[in-house]
Formats: structure tokens, sequence, C-alpha cells
């Protein structure tokens, strides 16, 4: 099954939404592959590059954070204090790209502001 870099950009977005509206604590940890398991996406090594790329965006604008980097490969993590974790809790739709969610969290941010 060959999948575009937009689905699954799409499908590790809603599967890291689930992740966090199913949180029961105020800190979610997850690997690219878990990710990409609950996406029902494949765990090839290169669909698993694209997930860390979508990760990797996240991570550069500072809505999750690295928890752990060994030889399984890196452990990303997301707490409470994120603006991701609240935009995911009070969204009713999620976002189909990476660009778009950085947008309304930014859009949100400066509303408060």
């Amino acid at each position: 099954m060959i999948e575009r870099y937009e689905d699954i950009e799409r499908l590790t977005l809603l599967a890291l939404g689930k992740l966090i509206k199913d949180a029961r604590g105020s800190v979610v940890t997850f690997t690219c592959k878990k990710l990409a398991k609950m996406a029902k996406i494949s765990t090839k090594p290169v669909t698993l590059t694209l997930v860390r790329a979508v990760l990797e965006e996240l991570r550069r604008e500072g809505y999750i954070t690295i928890y752990k980097v060994s030889s399984h490969g890196i452990k990303y993590m997301i707490t409470r204090d994120s603006p991701l974790w609240r935009f995911y809790k009070v969204s009713q739709s999620i976002p189909t790209n990476v660009r778009q969610v950085v947008a309304k969290i930014k859009a949100d941010i400066s509303k408060v502001n």
C-alpha cells in the first residue's frame, strides 16, 4: 500500500489528537511507531521517517519535546502546558496538515494576548 505524505501527515495528526484526547494524566509520551500503529499506517522505516518529519515540525515550533533518545528511536512528549494539548482537548475538528495546526494555535494564542 503506497501512501502519500499528505495522507500520512493527516493520519498522524489524527492519531496524535486521539492520544491527547484519551489522556488521563498530564503527560503523554509516544514514538513514531506507536503513532503509526494508532493511525493504522505501515510501520516500515520509510513511513516512520515521514511520521517523524511531522513530529519534528511540531517540535521545531515548540509544541512537543523530545523525552528520550535511545537505540530504539526517539520518544516524544507532550505536556498539558503545551498549546497543542489545549488545542486538541477543545478542538472539534482536526486540521489535515501541520501548517494548519500551527496557524490555528498561533491565532488562538494571539486572541488571548
